[in-house]
């Protein structure tokens, strides 16, 4: 099969999606089917084809990627696909690469498939007034219902994006598919004991601190605030946890001051951008992965740092629709607010060194078949249902 993914973001940007891509196509490549991403970049000013990767120009915008493409009429694009000729599009990204991606379809008489990685409403809530908020608003749902609306086959890597659909006024089914990582690259067993003490020490940490992680973007949706919160109202210095954020965005200077204003500058350590060839080794580092997030779906990050060992401390939502795969005192740990949040880290620290490591090693067991084969496995079930959708439509007009 021949496919062509259509992502604003693909590495070397670090990002979740960008690393999903990357698995997707490792898996669907060791499959022995064919792929070609197309993608943008703030590097180039011609759109240019290498290693299997289409780079259109990009301009620098407001939106959760900082940028996107300059226009979705790309004549080189359409020329290149036009002689590859995919049997599917799959879009992963609703900015303009993804309408890029509906134009083609409809050129080339192709399927569509739409992965749904992210949906929120307050996404600009931190940085405009309520008007632009809802102005905003509106237009990030057109632009995810057009995806909607123009795919054969809608997936996810969580059941939350069913009600993200629902939210957009849609009646759609959402296939779910796991997301899956490179377990022979985030293995914490790889990382030898010397790298992980000077990672903890470029990390800022003591050597006797048990440590939390979040690693992703830093945007309102992922509500490290809570996080925050609870660090300052229940947990004391002498706890001896500490917290490491990874990335950047924009709520960076807000959590900062905060930190600052909550007096928690000793216990939290913000490190920026950080390549993703070295997250093996910050996660073999540290002794906990945590999220606070309301709406996110299942992030690469989550899933790296669960390959590496660490166990999970993920928020119960209203929904009950939280992760799947976390079994509760198995490979991870459900909380419901900030005591009961607080309180697994205080177990955490009361933990022996035998039983952190008998810990990490059932989470990396339980994560035996989320290897990135599988997940293309997956994805090409999904991939052929779209292809039958397709047709019958196809039939159903003549």
């Amino acid at each position: 099969m021949k496919i062509a993914i259509f992502t604003e973001v693909a590495e070397p940007h670090v990002c979740g999606i960008s690393s999903y891509v990357e698995v997707l196509r490792r898996g669907l490549e060791e499959l022995g089917h064919r792929v070609i991403i197309v993608t943008s970049s703030t590097h180039t000013k011609k759109t240019f084809y290498k290693d299997r990767v289409i780079r259109c120009a990009a301009k620098k915008c407001k939106n959760k990627y900082g940028h996107q493409c300059k226009t979705i009429q790309d004549k080189y694009v359409i020329k290149f696909l036009t002689r590859y000729k995919p049997d599917i599009i799959h879009i992963h990204t609703d900015t303009k690469i993804g309408y890029m991606g509906l134009e083609m379809a409809d050129r080339l008489r192709c399927p569509v498939v739409f992965s749904v990685h992210d949906y929120f409403m307050d996404r600009f809530a931190a940085e405009n007034s309520k008007l632009v908020w809802r102005i905003k608003t509106m237009v990030e749902k057109k632009h995810f219902c057009d995806m909607i609306d123009n795919a054969h086959l809608i997936t996810s890597s969580n059941k939350r994006a069913s009600y993200f659909v629902r939210a957009a006024d849609r009646k759609r089914k959402v296939w779910l598919i796991p997301s899956a990582t490179d377990r022979s690259v985030f293995d914490y067993r790889l990382v030898n004991q010397t790298a992980i003490e000077k990672m903890r020490e470029n990390l800022g940490l003591p050597p006797d601190a048990v440590t939390a992680v979040f690693a992703g973007e830093l945007s309102v949706d992922k509500n490290l605030e809570f996080v925050l919160k609870a660090f300052a109202k229940y947990l004391k210095k002498s706890d001896r946890l500490h917290f490491i954020i990874v990335g950047e965005g924009t709520e960076l200077s807000h959590l900062k001051n905060m930190c600052v204003r909550l007096k928690l500058s000793d216990k939290v350590h913000f490190t920026g951008q950080i390549a993703h060839s070295i997250m093996p080794a910050v996660f073999a580092a540290c002794d906990i992965y945590v999220c606070s997030s309301d709406d996110g779906l299942m992030s690469m990050s989550f899933v790296e740092a669960m390959s590496c060992g660490l166990p999970v401390l993920v928020k119960e939502d209203k929904e009950k629709l939280v992760y799947n795969m976390i079994k509760d005192g198995g490979n991870g740990f459900v909380y419901s607010d900030e005591k009961s949040f607080a309180e697994y880290l205080k177990k955490l620290t009361r933990f022996t060194p035998a039983e952190r490591d008998k810990l990490r090693r059932a989470v990396r067991a339980s994560m035996r078949d989320k290897d990135s084969v599988n997940m293309a496995g997956c994805m090409i079930k999904a991939y052929e249902q779209a292809i039958k959708a397709f047709r019958v439509n196809v039939n159903f007009l003549k």
